[in-house]
């Protein structure tokens, strides 16, 4: 237990400093009033040049940021790990497995709808166990050369299932998958504890987002509850049962029996607001249970989030400005706390 608390100290210790550079809520107002070469300049000065500086001779505009802020992010969650050892160590290395999901599902999806490489390349983040390397070899295979590729994996049966099942299907079942992986993880210690309903609030986010899409679109209960990924916190599967039988207002005000409660009148059929709301209600509660553990995983998992926080952020604002979208519009979707 000493050992331990040892190894969390040192990670929290060093993910600190890391946390300390991300962008503050002021940088991205000052990015809102900025043309898109200013964007790019101003981050240039910061974490991102090198990943900048590598891939400017090839791509410009909004797709260069696309890349080096992907690049960004995988090498900073593999320096996570690399300062990380023991059951931390062990911990992260299954969280940052989602982003082998992540890569499996755009990969297939963009062969699926025959997408340029390049293309395809720019929406992957290789920060799990798949480098790389690996996934540059998988994007010049074929759908049928990348299954047989992935069949020794743990997500090689449901990626079978891609000859006779419809891709939101087989993505579904991959994250369910990696979710069930995360959450059977033996509960040995308070730590892994932490983890657990650090995951267990992370997948009722996921649910809550998915029951929102589908309730807008008045899709029946029964196929809303084939969406949902089993193991939330609060939102267990016997709460979601009921949850989905309700019309959209009554789903709605429901919300303020759980700890996400503060969503509860900012939600309307305006699904891409809900979800800003959501996410930062989940940013905060997050937090929250980060200082009240302040020696535990749960700030490395809190800079981990907000790092992927800040990264959607830039790309929002970079596309935004691409596409000539009002000031305010492109504020509105961004998750700023």
């Amino acid at each position: 237990m000493i050992r331990n608390k040892t190894a969390y100290a040192y990670i929290v210790a060093r993910t600190k400093v890391m946390k300390s550079r991300l962008l503050k809520a002021e940088d991205f107002r000052k990015l809102l009033n900025m043309s898109l070469d200013e964007v790019t300049r101003f981050l240039e000065e910061l974490e991102y040049k090198k990943e900048i500086d590598e891939y400017a001779y090839k791509y410009s505009g909004p797709r260069l940021l696309d890349y080096a802020l992907y690049a960004n992010l995988a090498r900073t969650y593999k320096k996570i790990l690399q300062v990380s050892f023991g059951e931390a160590r062990e911990l992260l290395s299954e969280y940052f497995k989602r982003w082998d999901v992540w890569n499996i599902i755009n990969i297939l999806r963009g062969k699926t709808a025959k997408i340029e490489q390049s293309r395809i390349e720019e929406t992957l983040i290789p920060a799990g166990e798949l480098n790389q390397d690996h996934l540059k070899a998988l994007l010049t295979k074929d759908i049928e050369e990348i299954v047989k590729e992935l069949e020794a994996t743990p997500y090689g049966e449901v990626v079978l299932k891609i000859a006779s099942t419809p891709m939101n299907v087989v993505e579904d079942e991959l994250y369910k998958l990696y979710y069930k992986r995360l959450i059977s993880i033996q509960a040995k210690d308070f730590e892994t504890n932490l983890f657990l309903n650090f995951i267990r609030m992370e997948i009722d986010v996921r649910n809550l987002k998915t029951i929102l899409r589908l309730k807008a679109e008045d899709i029946s209960a029964e196929d809303i509850l084939n969406k949902i990924i089993p193991g939330g916190y609060e939102l267990t599967e016997d709460e979601i049962r009921k949850l989905v039988t309700l019309s959209f207002e009554e789903f709605v005000k429901s919300l303020e029996n759980y700890w996400f409660r503060e969503v509860t009148g900012k939600i309307s059929r305006s699904l891409s607001l809900a979800e800003v709301s959501i996410d930062r209600a989940w940013i905060r509660a997050v937090a929250k249970r980060a200082s009240n553990y302040p020696l535990s995983i749960l700030p490395v998992l809190q800079y981990i989030v907000l790092k992927k926080v800040e990264v959607d952020n830039i790309r929002i604002i970079a596309w935004g400005k691409w596409l000539n979208m009002p000031t305010e519009e492109i504020e509105s979707q961004l998750v700023i706390v």
